[in-house]
């Protein structure tokens, strides 16, 4: 059965297949797809032979088989272990190199499989789909359709269709495999020697030559440690595939010289063979196996009488056990026949050195104190694999086959050098990433709709996540959720100027609700590897050890939140104003003011810049660059999506409008966190960055509901007012060396109101620390501050970001509330 552009039909002239398929050849290898496109095609595949919706001839062990191969977890898996993390990122080998790598997919690669297992033509063209190459199958004789109807059922699940251009069934005989070959970039081949190397010669100079030959497994028994159970599942990986596999055991190697103990473990495997044999059904050798088995068992017995031979046969229903007291490893006639032969461990290494390029697997069964050092021994023998009794079929996600990872062999190692100087703020040279795929009419989501979301069977790591009033409530990601989203933000950090070969950083996001902002920039650190302080906070208010460290280690580079620095260089203005080695200083959270700003510079800090733009719940989301003005970000492209949305309606703004920030975590396993809107707004900014990042930028215009954030908390005006029950008004602003002011007007008593305000312990915390101050004034509402233009009295006006002489606000929607 043929498949060609994704739809089944018979045999088909050869030439004209092969002239449709090189005429897109070109265009297919000029824009691979996707891993993330195949694995979600491969996971629908997945669900729909887990609830029946397929109507494929497979028993249940192939069908669990392919169920197994295709979940989204494996294939993610044995991806990241093979290529590793994002291994198609075109990334620099460190943030101080100039030199970029990345996995790239080998091109047209042609799979000729064998006849011994009918799903493996499926596992290989599946695997080399998920490197992005483009793969023609040519089947075994004996196949009959089953692989073309297979990747037919896979290519249903693809709703973009993209991939159905990808893959090719194309029967052909041998002699014409050369039409195959000849645009090809690489070809896999599965089978024995000779047919291997009648393959190989057909293939042209120039093209990769994967062969996957023949190999052969074993068991190795230490007699002591071996129980009847143990024995039972020796039987059953004997007889489970009727040795036709590379991975079944064909002899059983014995760490002992005695052949008393030989027969005794023949006796016992004998009775284990004769229990378990019926639970597997067998094979039905051919008249040329069956003359090779009888012949086997013939030379053996005459070996017993004319050569002296010490040794015994067992023979059962459908199965043999043929010992000879020599050291050897050899091959088996198979079809549940097993060679029992005596190894003591230290000749190990001398009788396995004449198979050691065709060892696969070892089912070893040793006392505990013995297994690591049997292990090492094997593997130094040539042994690829080791596995306990009864696993020798089974393997797991990522597993090396053979002795290699097998998508390395299908995928090429590339690298790009950049002169010294050429984009110096890219940790990549990757384009965009496309869209994620969300359920259509998906509905925006709140902070209660988050705080509501179950958490993943894969969630790991807890951040609190605001709860302060009551029960803490908490975001949840994976660890790999986590290193991921770590990875973009040390590249945000590093686009928006931090130098890892020359910057001293010390990370002052200490303390209280911060935790999660002071662990999060030690692993982005980390994967910089810039050199690093880590600081605690201060104890009674006194900075003398921050400025210490600052001072003995010639740290140049701050990072924290603009209230907790700006209050470092207040306390400790005469050291660090006679070190004046501090130049960047790169913010979380809120924007620092202008009187903040100014009072910075003054010290000599030439950097001044909010760097990174995130939250608990959704992780970083944004990074600043040197060519943004501050408060512009880029989007964190690899790990998050952005959507700008008017006001009220769930509909995209036009232009640069103000509107919502609903963002969409990719790739988030811990929790699902799918157009979140987290209460800030911004626009997008037009045009292309002049730093030359691809990803898009969005203007951060402030809170677009009632929380307000000062002093590195968040104050909610709204609640405190009708907590109050009488007139209000709040004026947010700063000293003149830029400390934050927060001033009350209340038309009441201003005692309540302090112990109102003061009952919210984060808030209180930042009084106590000097990163806010607090001021109440008694106030009649007809004295309120009026909006110049309007002649309303609103209940804030924020008057941090304004030069003096601006006479503008910044207005929430509500008005003061009145009794």
């Amino acid at each position: 059965m043929l498949l060609t552009h994704g739809t089944l039909a018979p045999q088909a002239d050869l030439e004209h297949v092969l002239a449709s398929l090189a005429e897109h050849l070109p265009a297919l290898l000029a824009n691979p797809p996707a891993a993330d496109l195949v694995i979600e095609c491969a996971a629908r595949f997945a669900d729909a032979l887990q609830h029946g919706q397929t109507d494929l001839p497979l028993d249940e062990v192939a069908r669990q088989a392919l169920i197994d191969f295709c979940r989204k977890e494996a294939l993610e898996t044995k991806l990241q272990r093979e290529l590793g993390d994002a291994p198609f990122s075109l990334r620099r080998n460190s943030y101080t190199s100039q030199h970029f790598e990345s996995w790239r997919p080998l091109g047209l690669v042609v799979h000729i499989t064998p006849a011994n297992a009918p799903l493996l033509p499926f596992f290989a063209v599946l695997e080399s789909l998920l490197v992005g190459n483009v793969n023609w199958l040519r089947p075994s004789s004996s196949d009959d359709g089953l692989t073309a109807r297979l990747l037919a059922a896979l290519l249903s699940h693809d709703p973009s269709g993209t991939l159905a251009e990808q893959i090719a069934v194309i029967p052909c005989p041998t002699a014409q495999l050369p039409k195959l070959f000849k645009l090809a970039d690489g070809v896999s081949a599965w089978g024995g020697d000779a047919a291997l190397d009648n393959i190989k010669q057909q293939v042209p100079a120039g093209c990769r030559w994967i062969d996957w030959g023949h190999r052969i497994s074993f068991a190795y028994v230490v007699p002591g440690a071996a129980s009847d159970a143990d024995l039972a599942a020796l039987a059953d990986d004997v007889c489970q595939l009727d040795q036709q596999a590379c991975s079944s055991p064909q002899c059983v190697l014995v760490d002992s010289d005695d052949p008393a103990t030989l027969r005794e473990l023949g006796e016992r495997l004998a009775l284990a063979m004769g229990a378990r044999c019926a639970v597997w059904q067998g094979l039905t050798p051919t008249r040329q196996e069956a003359a090779e088995i009888a012949t086997r068992l013939n030379l053996t017995w005459l070996s017993y009488s004319f050569a002296e031979v010490v040794g015994h046969t067992w023979v059962g229903e459908g199965w043999r056990i043929l010992w000879s007291h020599r050291p050897e490893l050899a091959p088996s006639p198979l079809f549940r026949t097993i060679l029992l032969r005596p190894l003591p461990r230290q000749h190990l290494s001398q009788v396995l050195q004449p198979w050691r390029t065709r060892l696969q697997t070892c089912g070893l069964v040793a006392d505990a104190i013995d297994q690591a050092a049997l292990a090492r021994q094997l593997l130094a023998a040539g042994v690829t694999r080791v596995v306990p009794l009864g696993h020798m079929h089974q393997s797991y996600d990522g597993e090396p086959h053979d002795g290699v990872y097998a998508l390395a062999r299908l995928a090429r190692r590339v690298s790009v050098t950049l002169a010294h100087g050429v984009l110096p703020g890219h940790a990549t040279l990757d384009p965009l990433p496309r869209q994620p795929t969300l359920p259509a009419g998906l509905p925006i989501m709140c902070k209660t709709d988050f705080q509501a979301l179950p958490m993943q069977a894969d969630a790991q790591l807890f951040f609190r996540s605001g709860g302060s009033g009551g029960a803490p409530k908490l975001a949840g990601f994976s660890y790999r959720d986590y290193h991921r989203q770590m990875r973009a933000a040390a590249d945000g950090l590093f686009a928006a100027g931090l130098d890892p070969a020359q910057d001293r950083v010390m990370n002052l996001l200490y303390g209280g609700n911060l935790y999660g902002g002071l662990l999060s920039f030690f692993s982005i650190l980390e994967k910089l590897s810039a050199t690093h302080f880590p600081m605690g906070g201060p104890l009674d208010e006194d900075y003398s050890q921050i400025a210490d460290m600052i001072i003995a280690q010639r740290v140049n580079t701050l990072i924290g939140m603009p209230s907790t620095i700006h209050k470092l260089f207040v306390c400790e203005a005469d050291r660090l104003r006679a070190y004046g080695g501090v130049d960047k200083v790169l913010l979380g959270g809120e924007q620092s003011n202008a009187a903040q700003r100014a009072y910075l510079q003054s010290f000599g800090v030439k950097q001044i810049r909010s760097a990174i733009y995130g939250s608990v719940d959704a992780g970083p989301l944004g990074h600043a660059c040197p060519h943004s003005p501050d408060g512009v970000f880029h989007l964190l492209a690899d790990t998050q999506w952005l959507e700008i949305v008017v006001q009220d309606a769930d509909q995209a703004v036009t232009g640069t409008e103000i509107g919502r920030l609903i963002f969409t975590s990719r790739a988030r396993e811990g929790q699902h966190v799918n157009r979140y809107d987290l209460g800030d707004a911004g626009r997008w900014v037009p045009g292309p960055c002049p730093c030359g990042l691809p990803s898009p930028r969005f203007e951060l215009t402030g809170r677009q509901g009632q929380s307000w954030r000062l002093g590195t908390v968040f104050f909610d005006p709204n609640t405190l007012s009708k907590q109050l029950g009488y007139p209000l008004q709040c004026l947010i602003g700063h000293n003149d060396l830029g400390t934050e002011m927060l001033t009350l007007l209340v038309d009441g008593s201003p005692d309540h109101a302090r112990s109102t305000l003061m009952a919210d312990p984060l808030i209180a915390e930042a009084i106590d620390i000097g990163l806010l101050i607090l001021d109440i004034q008694a106030r009649p509402i007809d004295r309120f501050e009026q909006h110049p233009q309007s002649g309303k009295s609103p209940l804030v006006i924020d008057r941090r970001q304004l030069s003096p002489n601006q006479a503008a606000t910044t207005l929430t929607s509500a008005t003061i509330a009145r009794p």
